[in-house]
């Protein structure tokens, strides 16, 4: 059994720029030569989601059929890859740090400083794992390919780059 590769998709220094059209563009083309494919966002903002923010500054607000908001980027996923996906294909730091919190506070870190690395980043990775374990319509992924929102330069991103 052969392993899941990962993309990622940045945008270097300027924000908009489409990457998200680029990732689903790419993940449509991966598709048509064969291969299984799964998307996914890491957002680096620290909503939990985009249901609450301003859509003059974020863009609108994508509800997936579980009735997560997400992403924008989420519907342009769907409607390239004719595939329906879950709340699990967006991520945010909001989510990352709720969860990590959420699980200091039931003692599952056995009394360690929470720290950015290795917490936050291993939960990141957690939920990218588990977004290629997924099964895509026709089997286990052979690519995922994960877009990274915001820029590179941005210091929320920073934790999305390490994982």
């Amino acid at each position: 059994m052969s392993r899941t590769k990962h993309i990622f998709v940045t945008g270097g220094v300027a924000s908009s720029l489409g990457k998200g059209l680029t990732a689903s563009s790419l993940g449509h083309l991966l598709r048509g030569r064969g291969l299984r494919v799964v998307m996914q966002k890491l957002d680096p903002y620290l909503n939990v989601d985009p249901g609450t923010m301003n859509p003059f500054q974020h863009g609108e607000v994508f509800v997936t059929a579980d009735g997560t908001e997400t992403d924008l980027d989420i519907g342009h996923y769907e409607r390239f890859l004719d595939v329906e996906l879950d709340g699990s294909a967006n991520v945010t730091t909001g989510q990352v740090y709720s969860r990590v919190i959420a699980k200091e506070r039931r003692g599952e870190y056995l009394g360690d400083t929470v720290q950015v690395i290795p917490h936050i980043t291993n939960e990141i990775k957690a939920r990218m794992r588990a977004q290629a374990s997924s099964t895509a319509p026709d089997g286990p992924p052979d690519v995922i390919i994960s877009e990274v929102g915001g820029t590179v330069g941005d210091i929320e991103s920073l934790p999305f780059l390490e994982a």
